[in-house]
């Protein structure tokens, strides 16, 4: 028989902190109904920007018996994340999200969801079961509430009212009914509305949150130069955001997560803003190998490395800005190299901007500089999309 403090145990020695059990509930009925209908409300309002892929997918989201037939029961599985503040270096850096320090948060979830999912097999061997870290389609924080073991905040993070929101989160379906939690965990956010206040482009609203104002997905999943329109925004983050984590209070007295199982890098936490601009994208994005960086990619987080360097007048970088606009072979890093020259001071890089053969590059020579293009939050409909967001990467967990 399966009960919750086992499970718990089996899944603490798989590296996970805390386990539940929910029950699984067509679309439109029951606990799930609202969930369903959020995420509806907030692909009809554009809120995923061009991550497709959500949409495309909705259907499997809203009706999990599309992943696994005849499921009954969800297991949740949640990994702290947050190790130890590393010490910000002297050279010129910029921040990268606290979960892409360290080793590739999917793998190690994926690791532990193999072995709950052996240790099911052993009680269950008729059950067929679906795993997921994070690259399914599946609404995991929905999960997570029901199984009681947490709350979806104002932010939409999954806050755990001891480990608070930094944590990597892995369902596990079956079709097989599992002891599951009578009820719901409550909302426990009160009046507190600091993750709203603090967010400096207003992306959480009533629907969630807006990717199209939010840092994390300009910085993570759009490909292609950022519009001159958003790289005001961007700040100091070379990859996600943390804002709306960082003055979440139930984070504050949240314990750090080991650092032998996450392994930060001071390198990976806070990367050397000239080294990243001046490696060519190959390179750069095969240094990442086992990293959460590697999802960005190398052209991705060169291009942020420059926007972050004109936005925290990062002067040392202009050697390296200027080795990008006359020999790098994309034209996208080209004009964003000649963008955050001008930025930085330096005049001559207009002209060569305007010397380039690629009109993308010749239309930085007189794109709005950050004192220009921040000076309002244009309406995300305003801002003109370049390139797509790229979908997220293939390999699925899932097993019959």
């Amino acid at each position: 028989m399966i009960d919750l403090a086992r499970l718990t145990q089996v899944a603490r020695e798989a590296g996970f902190e805390v386990a539940g059990v929910a029950p699984v509930e067509a679309a439109g009925h029951g606990w799930y109904a609202p969930h369903a209908e959020r995420l509806r409300a907030w692909l009809a309002a554009g809120h995923h920007a061009q991550m497709d892929w959500i949409a495309e997918r909705a259907g499997e989201r809203l009706v999990p018996e599309q992943l696994l037939p005849g499921v009954q029961s969800a297991i949740v599985l949640f990994a702290a994340h947050r190790t130890p503040d590393l010490p910000r270096p002297a050279h010129e850096t910029g921040r990268v999200a606290r979960y892409a320090w360290g080793r590739d948060y999917h793998n190690l979830a994926r690791k532990g969801l193999r072995r709950v999912r052996r240790w099911l097999s052993e009680h269950h061997p008729e059950a067929r079961t679906y795993g997921c870290v994070d690259t399914g389609p599946v609404m995991e924080r929905a999960w997570f509430e029901r199984a009681n073991v947490g709350w979806i905040g104002r932010s939409t993070m999954l806050i755990h009212p001891r480990l608070g929101t930094f944590g990597s989160l892995a369902v596990l379906f079956c079709d097989v009914a599992l002891p599951a939690a009578a009820e719901a965990h409550p909302m426990r956010c009160g009046t507190c509305t600091d993750c709203v206040d603090r967010c400096p482009t207003g992306a959480i609203g009533p629907l969630g949150v807006d990717a199209r104002r939010c840092i994390s997905y300009w910085t993570i999943e759009h490909r292609g130069a950022l519009p001159a329109e958003v790289r005001p925004w961007i700040g100091e983050w070379l990859l996600g955001c943390d804002i709306c984590q960082d003055v979440c209070p139930w984070n504050h007295k949240a314990p750090r997560a080991s650092t032998d199982r996450w392994r930060p890098q001071p390198a990976r936490a806070w990367p050397d803003l000239a080294a990243w601009i001046r490696t060519d994208t190959d390179t750069l994005h095969a240094s990442l190998e086992g990293s959460p960086l590697l999802r960005a990619g190398g052209a991705s987080l060169r291009r942020n490395a420059m926007v972050v360097a004109a936005n925290t007048g990062a002067v040392g970088c202009i050697p390296a800005l200027w080795g990008v606009l006359r020999y790098d072979p994309d034209p996208d890093l080209r004009g964003l190299a000649a963008w955050a020259l001008r930025a930085l001071g330096d005049p001559a890089a207009a002209d060569e901007a305007r010397r380039d053969f690629d009109p993308r590059v010749q239309a930085e020579a007189h794109s709005p500089l950050p004192a220009d293009a921040g000076a309002h939050f244009p309406d995300p409909t305003e801002i003109i999309w370049d390139s797509p967001a790229s979908p997220p990467p293939s390999p699925l967990e899932a097993e019959p």
